[in-house]
């Protein structure tokens, strides 16, 4: 079990100095909470671990020697290294303050993160000048989302993110969603493509990943949205990072 390339890389993108800081998987934002069945991503110095891909579904809460727990509840692991460690946080933990705790062959780390009932955040496809950065959204042909290769207004894109909150029914921690029936988030999410509000098509779980939120979204049909175009998300007030679309002009 491996996530398309593209989608892999975005996992990687942040690169953090700090003995261990917990960010949203999604934007790698310091400032921005996480919520139960998102992706986190710990930083820190972890000697003794090996860079280690999970191999299957339902996720690990060990991997490469490593475990990691929140609020006391182990976490599912999709990767390890000795600088970054992408972990699911479980759906049980109620918003708040949680105590992080990262266990490796070269010791014990901890940390803490904020929980809140909701906190999208975008996966980014690059970290380089542009801002805001390019966002992990793909056309309505399936194809990525480039400068070379725009969106038409009218079509759809997915969104590829992660934090919606509550969803219409329960799942185990680390378990891959289920492509029939899909899994639908309880809330609609609100997208501004532009600062033009979208309609939102449908919003769940991507089917057979874990934890990936997808939001397919119009884009809206309006001559001045063109070229390089920002992207937000909002999920019950709470907003994600924002990211950059291309639109044919």
């Amino acid at each position: 079990m491996r996530l398309p390339a593209w989608l892999f890389s975005v996992m990687l993108c942040g690169g953090l100095n700090a003995q261990v800081t917990v960010v949203n998987g999604a934007s790698f934002r310091i400032d921005q909470a996480v919520t139960g069945g998102s992706w986190a991503a710990a930083f820190g110095a972890f000697a003794g671990v090996s860079d280690t891909l999970a191999a299957g579904f339902p996720l690990p809460a060990t991997l490469g020697g490593v475990t990691v727990t929140v609020g006391g509840v182990e976490s599912p692991l999709y990767f390890v290294s000795s600088r970054q460690i992408n972990f699911l946080v479980p759906y049980q933990l109620t918003p708040g303050l949680h105590p992080v705790q990262v266990k490796t062959p070269g010791g014990v780390q901890a940390g803490t993160v904020r929980i809140m009932s909701a906190a999208p955040g975008i996966f980014i496809k690059d970290t380089g000048q542009q801002q805001p950065p390019k966002g992990a959204i793909l056309n309505q042909d399936g194809t990525e989302n480039t400068s070379s290769n725009p969106v038409r207004r009218g079509q759809v894109i997915s969104i590829f993110a992660t934090g919606p909150g509550r969803l219409d029914r329960e799942l185990q921690d680390g378990a891959q969603a289920p492509g029939e029936p899909l899994v639908r988030t309880r809330s609609t999410p609100q997208v501004f493509i532009g600062g033009v509000e979208a309609r939102v098509q449908f919003s769940g779980l991507a089917p057979g990943f874990a934890g990936l939120w997808q939001i397919n979204a119009f884009v809206p049909e309006k001559a001045f949205l063109a070229g390089r175009t920002p992207v937000q998300v909002f999920m019950d007030g709470v907003d994600s990072n924002e990211v950059t679309i291309f639109v044919t002009p």
